[in-house]
């Protein structure tokens, strides 16, 4: 009996189910909820991964090498310039080692007006920006020894960002070094300067002033042209031959004549104390008998004749 009441009611069911849907187009019904789209709109407070700055990147940089006792690398104007240019042939050219385009890192810097010692750099390309840059550097030998070597002190940095993606180029260099050389003092003192000097000092030490004659000072005069163009002080050889010269021999004829002969000195002062320090010369400086004198000099070549 019971199987039979419910057979009725399933039946009766069926019945009422089939009377509400028999005017259902499923197939239509099938398409339209398949061509629905669905938008999940994004919170306006939502975290994106943001674009990589410069000034970020050197900061870990220096970060990760004060950690290890380096020297903090100094951002260059030049550098980066340097920097810009080589990523963008390297993106555009992939031109890595600059020699499609010429651009290499060296060219770059000297295009830039820097002058480097030593040059390295770090280059990476669709980065994920969500990855550590640092720790991959440090990751690779040749890499990481770049990125801490402890004689660069300047840096460039160029940096292309897109949606979760980064180009990096790192130029790190050390600048050159100009060695300036000691300044050489300019020597300024000649025959008149030297003349002063001498005679200062015979008073000194008791004995007269020379006195000039211009016979004397042609035999300077042309003693001092020939020690000029040998460069040098020849030991006296050149001065007998002058003095039995045709047209001078009347000079050694009516004076007793001695030749001096100093250079090498910054200062008169400093000649005149050679001379008085040096076996045979001092005379020049304290010898009475003599009266007449000239002194010639330039380059700190000087000539001293005295006579009686």
């Amino acid at each position: 009996m019971k199987k039979i009441v419910t057979f009725l009611v399933i039946l009766v069911m069926g019945a009422i189910g089939y009377f509400f849907l028999r005017g259902t187009d499923f197939k239509s019904l099938f398409s339209d909820l398949t061509s629905q789209r669905f938008y999940i709109q994004r919170e306006r407070g939502a975290d994106f991964i943001a674009d990589w700055t410069a000034e970020e990147l050197l900061l870990k940089i220096n970060t990760a090498r004060e950690k290890k006792g380096l020297t903090k690398l100094k951002g260059s104007t030049k550098l980066d310039q340097s920097a810009k240019s080589r990523l963008s042939v390297i993106l555009s050219e992939n031109d890595v080692d600059g020699s499609v385009t010429g651009i290499t890192r060296e060219k770059a810097l000297l295009n830039a007006g820097y002058t480097a010692n030593l040059v390295g750099e770090l280059i990476v390309t669709g980065f994920f920006k969500s990855n550590d840059i640092v720790a991959y550097w440090n990751n690779d030998k040749t890499t990481s020894e770049t990125l801490n070597h402890p004689s660069f002190r300047d840096v460039g940095v160029a940096i292309k960002n897109s949606v979760d993606r980064v180009d990096v180029y790192i130029l790190l260099a050390s600048p050159r070094t100009v060695v300036k050389q000691p300044a050489v003092p300019k020597i300024t003192w000649g025959g008149l300067e030297l003349w002063e000097a001498i005679n200062k000092r015979r008073v000194e030490m008791g004995v007269n002033p020379l006195k000039q004659r211009d016979e004397l000072c042609t035999i300077a005069s042309i003693r001092l042209n020939q020690l000029l163009t040998l460069g040098r002080l020849d030991g006296h050889e050149g001065f007998v031959p002058v003095l039995n010269r045709e047209d001078l021999k009347w000079i050694s004829e009516k004076y007793n004549i001695s030749e001096y002969l100093i250079q090498g000195y910054p200062t008169p002062t400093e000649a005149v104390v050679a001379w008085e320090n040096t076996l045979g010369h001092r005379s020049l400086l304290a010898g009475g008998e003599y009266v007449w004198g000239c002194v010639y000099a330039q380059n700190t070549i000087g000539v001293a004749i005295a006579a009686y």
